[in-house]
C-alpha cells in the first residue's frame, strides 16, 4: 500500500514535464476541462476517515491545482488548516500550502499535505495550468490573433497573455507576481 501512495504522490508531485513553449492546438489537448477538482488524500494516517470524506467531498469546490496541509499536533482549536488554490501544478500548491501552514503553526510537528487537489481524471500532462488560466486560454487567448502567448507563474498561479511574440505576456505575468513577491513567469503557450 505504501508503495501504492508514493507512487501517487511523485506522480502528483511531478514538475511539468517541459518548459518549451506549445502552440494553442497543442495546449487545447494538454489542458483539463474546469468542471470539477478531485482531491488525493496524502498523508492523512492522523486524519480520521469522516474529515478526510468531508475533505474529498469539498474538493470539487476547491479549484485546481490546490492543496490541504495542517500540522499534527496543533489543537484542533487553533483551526490551522492551510488551503491554497489555483495554482500551475499539485507541486506548486503543495509547496504554497505547507509554506502557508508552517509560518502560522504555534506547536506541533511541521505540518505536511493531507490533500491534494487535481482536475477531475487527472493524469500527469506535459502543459498544466490553474482552473483560471485554462478558463482565460478557452475563453480569451484562443480569440486573439496571432502572433500572442501566454505566460504563468509556478510559484503564484498568477498568469498573463498578450498579442506579439510574448514579451508583453511575461511582462503583464511578472507584474500580477510582482504583488505576491515573485518574478518568475515563462511563456507556456505561443502562437505566431
Amino acid at each position: 500500500m505504501r508503495i501504492i501512495a508514493l507512487a501517487v504522490a511523485l506522480a502528483l508531485t511531478a514538475p511539468m514535464a517541459t518548459a518549451q513553449t506549445v502552440d494553442s492546438r497543442s495546449a487545447k489537448k494538454m489542458l483539463f476541462g474546469t468542471s470539477g477538482s478531485s482531491a488525493q488524500m496524502g498523508q492523512a494516517g492522523f486524519v480520521d476517515d469522516a474529515v478526510a470524506k468531508a475533505i474529498k467531498k469539498a474538493a470539487s469546490q476547491i479549484p485546481y491545482y490546490g492543496a490541504i496541509a495542517v500540522s499534527p499536533g496543533e489543537p484542533v482549536s487553533s483551526n490551522l488548516m492551510s488551503t491554497m488554490a489555483n495554482y500551475h501544478s499539485a507541486e506548486a500548491a503543495q509547496q504554497a500550502a505547507l509554506a502557508n501552514c508552517n509560518s502560522r503553526r504555534t506547536v506541533g510537528k511541521p505540518c505536511v499535505v493531507i490533500a491534494t487537489i487535481t482536475p477531475k481524471r487527472f493524469k500527469p500532462r506535459g502543459l498544466t495550468m490553474s482552473v483560471e488560466a485554462t478558463k482565460a486560454f478557452g475563453k480569451d487567448y484562443r480569440r486573439l490573433k496571432s502572433p500572442k502567448g501566454m505566460a504563468i507563474s509556478p510559484s503564484t498561479g498568477v498568469f498573463g497573455y498578450d498579442r506579439g511574440d510574448g514579451g508583453r505576456a511575461v511582462s503583464r505575468c511578472n507584474a500580477a507576481a510582482a504583488a505576491k513577491g515573485a518574478q518568475d513567469c515563462r511563456l507556456v503557450i505561443s502562437d505566431q
